[in-house]
């Protein structure tokens, strides 16, 4: 089996419902698969939702505070963070516009590679 789309799970934590539509349109238009997981509360609603979506990548959009322990529980799926602040992501942005560049960045090394997932 080929992917043929990168598959990404947005999601909101600590900010108003809808904050990360405008990127997820963003990543739509530019060919990447997205599900929008809205607003989510507490990091274990990030992980099961994690698990039921099976992305290449969690995108959070923050507030002021955002989940603990997502690298450790989520060791094969890539992260990054959207808000301002200091964050404990590897992938942190100011601006949904940064993290656009940087999926889309992460897309042109994953299309067409074998997938070992069955969706």
């Amino acid at each position: 089996m080929t992917r043929r789309l990168l598959r990404v799970v947005l999601a909101e934590f600590d900010v108003e419902e809808g904050a990360s539509v405008a990127l997820g349109r963003a990543l739509r238009d530019d060919g990447i698969e997205v599900v929008y997981a809205g607003r989510l509360d507490t990091a274990e609603q990030l992980l099961r939702t994690v698990e039921q979506e099976d992305p290449d990548i969690l995108g959070v959009v923050r507030g002021a505070s955002e989940p603990e322990g997502l690298a450790d529980a989520l060791p094969d799926v890539l992260l990054f963070a959207v808000g301002n602040g200091p964050s404990g992501f590897d992938n942190a942005f100011e601006s949904l516009e940064e993290a656009a560049n940087w999926v889309s960045g992460v897309r042109s090394h994953t299309v067409e590679t074998p997938s070992d997932r069955v969706r």
